[in-house]
């Protein structure tokens, strides 16, 4: 027999509990720290105590993104721009990511939990949020921040330039961009080695355990009152912050093929909460049409919501990137404006969470997952 299901209250105040234990109690979470170890284990205390059976899947990451980035500028600046180039476009492939696996050789870990349905499963829906923290720098300082995507943009040029520099430096204007690229690069570099030597760990109030908490207050829920036929799967991801590496190791591990995925990535900051058409760095994915046209249907029909859809790219990859970039079916929900308010700041923490947003956040899930479960996003059946 179900027993009662907790109010929307008690979830927003469990919610609220479980940011601030992961963001003041324990702290910044490093990608492969021992803290981000700590927030999966009591992650995974919090789900046993809601009636779950959570498990914690270990994988190997690195604490920080700055290499992979780091290696294609730094050939580029040997002159070795085609090796840069080529080493940019290995690295950039989520589903290859070459770098990075050459250098992942530190656990992390992913906290996954399941709700199975009242009757016979007919879809599964994977409820995606990160585990880690980000660390500061100038390159998300907030003069720079706005104009993030844009800096990548030039990155992306820079090493294009710089493998075409055997042919460009005949000519004197080919020898002037060649020499913008390259003190690019530098500048670039520059970015990486601050944040890397003088930026500090962040709380990440907002980025993400307000995520992680939206998605434990909602397999609360449903652990009281299972959905028809969705089973709802909870993905507690490490190192995201480092390369989207936990949600990549969990698709290669498991056969998820069919299922949603609804990434919740910073939904508690003072800013509108929306849904992204498309998401990526370098290349861009679109995100799922069915789950796109259910958030654009709650945007109309429930205005209080304040849901809305992101028209302009702030220029990030997100767990929901890995899926899509396999051809799977995601989205991700993001409070964010022209700026993520306190990206990766200390200023990221639980005095500066809106507990409206986050409240929002909840219920724009539970509404999404209604429409899931009565079949609104299914697939025709295939006629091959």
């Amino acid at each position: 027999m179900e027993s009662a299901r907790p109010s929307e209250q008690d979830s927003l105040r469990f919610a609220q509990e479980l940011v601030a234990l992961l963001a003041d109690e324990i702290g910044p979470r490093r990608p492969t720290s021992a803290a981000e170890a700590r927030a999966a284990r009591v992650v995974a205390e919090r789900l046993e105590a809601l009636g779950l059976a959570p498990r914690i899947e270990g994988f190997s990451g690195t604490s920080t993104f700055a290499w992979a980035q780091a290696l294609p500028l730094l050939a580029l600046l040997w002159g070795a721009g085609p090796a840069g180039l080529a080493l940019a476009v290995a690295e950039g492939e989520p589903r290859s990511q070459l770098l990075t696996r050459l250098i992942s050789r530190r656990r992390s870990q992913n906290v996954v939990a399941t709700v199975e349905p009242r009757r016979e499963a007919v879809r599964t829906v994977a409820l995606v949020s990160h585990l880690d923290s980000s660390r500061s720098g100038l390159l998300f300082h907030r003069a720079l921040a706005p104009h993030l995507r844009r800096l990548l943009d030039a990155n992306a040029a820079a090493l294009a330039i710089g493998a075409l520099a055997p042919v460009l430096r005949r000519g004197r204007t080919g020898r002037a961009a060649v020499g913008c690229a390259r003190a690019f690069a530098a500048f670039g570099l520059g970015l990486l080695a601050e944040r890397e030597l003088l930026g500090r760990d962040v709380p990440g109030a907002n980025d993400n355990a307000s995520g992680v908490a939206a998605c434990a207050a909602l397999v609360g829920e449903l652990a009281h009152k299972p959905l028809a036929s969705t089973r709802v799967v909870m993905l507690a991801t490490g190192c995201e912050e480092s390369g989207t590496i936990g949600m990549r190791a969990f698709l290669e591990r498991h056969e998820t093929a069919g299922w949603l995925f609804v990434n919740l990535d910073g939904v508690g900051a003072p800013a509108t909460l929306r849904y992204l058409p498309r998401e990526g760095v370098g290349r861009v994915y679109a995100a799922d049409p069915r789950l796109v046209e259910l958030c654009a249907e709650l945007e109309r029909r429930r205005p209080e919501l304040g849901l809305r859809r992101a028209e302009r790219l702030v220029g990030l990859t997100y767990d929901a990137t890995p899926v899509l970039a396999r051809g799977g079916r995601a989205i991700t929900l993001s409070a964010q404006d022209d700026v993520i308010p306190n990206y990766h700041t200390e200023a990221d923490n639980t005095g500066n969470l809106d507990a409206r947003t986050l409240a929002r956040a909840l219920a724009t899930v539970r509404a999404l997952l209604e429409a899931i479960d009565a079949g609104r996003a299914d697939l025709p059946p295939s006629s091959g």
